[in-house]
């Protein structure tokens, strides 16, 4: 009886350890691997079928990691998900997607080595509605770049003459240059040219944008050579002429609405607009990403590197490179709202102004906003909204807990009052076109041991409610152990640093626009005398900077301050050496 005591206690304790294990291991999620779902690297064929699989299967079964061997992989538009999109600063419209995490929770995307190569107009990834997503680990390029390259024959007296490698196929249809695919006979149309270095590979010096649309009157004069008619061109002859796209279709990672979001060892050698635009989510970490072309171009993505829009938490940028993109390396900023119609002493239509903000949903009941006078930018009060309803892309429908102040009135705007807190750390921002980063936030922002080499205006700040309807202003912006080396090279803004405001002057009894900027320990590497531009600051420090010529480019003897400091008050700036 004892010997069978003996055995019946540890049956039920083999059991009991059984049943443990079996609880324990089914909490850890689990790792699919996309080899599963029959795709290996190197092949040829098209990943986007068993990529939408292998996804289906790891949100219907709560999986934690999709893993890809090393090696590349090659996506085509024919089994892509779908899903029409409105997105912060680019066109909106149905988008195929390659992989969609969508409605996703603890999962990431592990890729270390994996090449991804995106043929046709194939956005490469979306993440909405999501919570504690990463990807990790590869590259993302096209097979056919949104932007064309040619090298400049000659250019002045109104004609421009270029000549194309063959990665970029042409063809003259009633003396118009048109671009295109020739494996899915897509267009690839231009709006604006800009001409690059082709030495130091880099916007020429003090070169500029020709906004001319497609509508080029082209004639071919020789096997791939073209001469345009442009009023007013110039360029240098062997240097490299971009012809940039006339869209921003297809940027190649979109997040919306999701938080706590890791980007990590990316790659980006080419986009249909933006590198990654994370639109209204919560703490987002972008570690160790490049942005950079492929050997034999010039540019890499076709507008900003990083964007953030209406974004809250913590926004954390370490250890990047972002270089030769067409527009800048960060943009953070809010949406305003212009409103259309004072409707009852608590309700108001609200619209979408700029086109690239249509359908973008920004306030959610419960929310906290601030009404801006349109002109002065100044804060007129705050409000809670009780309802918001959405009536279509443009008109939006908001009820307050409370009456509406009698300042506000029709065409001034609202904005958000949740911010981020941003952190630019160790990051290198150089050869694009444009400013280096723009920063819209209240809530503190450091940008800390960072390298700029930009065209124009390395760090910019400001909001405007006029054109691009974007939200600004900083408070506690610091700018310390960074490094600005021949920026405005290329004339884009005001001054090396410029933190800007409204259009007009607000009241002197008006809280100022941005407050407390501290600018340490910087070196600055000029090529002009212009370091820093200030509008509307109240507190101000530019301490322990020094400041040398730089030998790359001629200086500019513009006549200008270095200094220039309007509407702003306890401003210390020590003297330069």
């Amino acid at each position: 009886m004892d010997i069978l005591r003996i055995f019946k206690t540890a049956a039920v304790g083999l059991m009991a350890v059984s049943v443990l294990c079996i609880s324990s291991c089914s909490e850890v999620p689990e790792v699919v691997e996309v080899q599963d779902f029959g795709l290996f690297p190197d092949t040829g064929a098209d990943a986007t079928g068993p990529v939408r699989e292998a996804l289906e299967y790891c949100r219907e079964h709560n999986s934690g990691k999709l893993v890809f061997a090393p090696g590349r992989y090659d996506f085509y538009p024919d089994k892509t998900f779908e899903k029409y999109m409105f997105v912060s600063n680019h066109n909106d419209g149905l988008k195929s997607i390659a992989f969609l995490i969508e409605d996703m929770k603890d999962f990431e995307i592990s890729a270390h080595g994996a090449e991804f190569v995106f043929h046709g107009y194939v956005s490469p990834f979306v993440i909405a509605e999501s919570e504690n997503i990463g990807l990790e680990g590869f590259s993302i390029d096209f097979s056919r770049t949104f932007q064309s390259e040619g090298t400049i024959v000659s250019a002045g007296n109104g004609i421009l003459e270029v000549t194309f490698p063959e990665e970029y196929p042409f063809r003259i249809e009633n003396r118009r240059l048109k671009f295109y695919d020739p494996e899915f006979k897509t267009e690839y149309p231009f709006g604006n040219l800009l001409e690059f270095d082709a030495v130091r590979r880099e916007p020429a010096y003090m070169v500029r944008d020709y906004y001319i649309g497609n509508n080029l009157d082209a004639e071919l004069i020789g096997d791939r050579t073209v001469r345009l008619k442009i009023p007013e061109i110039r360029g240098t002859k062997g240097n490299v002429m971009i012809f940039a796209p006339n869209h921003r279709h297809v940027p190649n990672i979109i997040a919306h609405n999701s938080e706590n979001l890791r980007f990590s060892d990316i790659t980006m050698y080419n986009s249909g607009g933006m590198g990654l635009i994370a639109q209204k989510c919560r703490d987002v970490t972008v570690e160790r990403m490049t942005v950079t072309p492929q050997d034999g171009r010039m540019v890499s993505c076709t507008a900003d590197a990083t964007h953030f829009s209406n974004c809250a938490g913590n926004i954390l940028i370490k250890d990047c490179l972002f270089e030769n993109q067409m527009d800048d390396a960060t943009n953070v900023h809010g949406i305003y709202m212009r409103i259309e119609e004072i409707a009852s002493e608590n309700t108001m239509y609200v619209r979408l102004v700029h086109h690239e903000q249509l359908g973008m949903e920004i306030f959610s009941d419960g929310d906290e906003i601030e009404f801006v006078d349109e002109m002065t930018m100044s804060t007129l009060a705050h409000g809670t909204i009780k309802s918001v309803k959405r009536l279509n892309k443009d008109i939006t429908r908001i009820v307050f807990e409370e009456n509406i102040p009698e300042t506000v009135e029709v065409n001034d705007v609202i904005g958000a009052t949740e911010f981020p807190e941003v952190e630019l750390l160790n990051t290198i921002c150089r050869n694009n076109r444009a400013r280096g980063v723009l920063l819209g936030s209240r809530a503190g922002i450091t940008v800390d041991n960072c390298f700029f080499h930009i065209g124009g205006s390395a760090i910019m700040t400001g909001g405007d409610s006029r054109y691009w309807f974007e939200q600004g202003g900083v408070t506690d912006l610091t700018v310390r152990n960074c490094t600005f080396s021949s920026c405005k090279f290329g004339g884009w803004g005001p001054a090396v640093i410029s933190i800007d405001a409204g259009s007009s002057p607000e009241p002197e009894t008006a809280p100022r626009f941005n407050r407390n900027v501290v600018i340490e320990n910087n070196t600055f590497i000029t090529t002009a005398p212009e370091l820093l531009y200030a509008v509307s600051v109240d507190g101000l420090e530019f301490k322990g900077n020094t400041v040398t010529r730089s030998e790359d480019y001629p200086y500019v003897q513009s006549g200008k301050e270095p200094f220039v400091t309007e509407r702003s008050e306890n401003i210390h700036i020590e003297p330069l050496n």
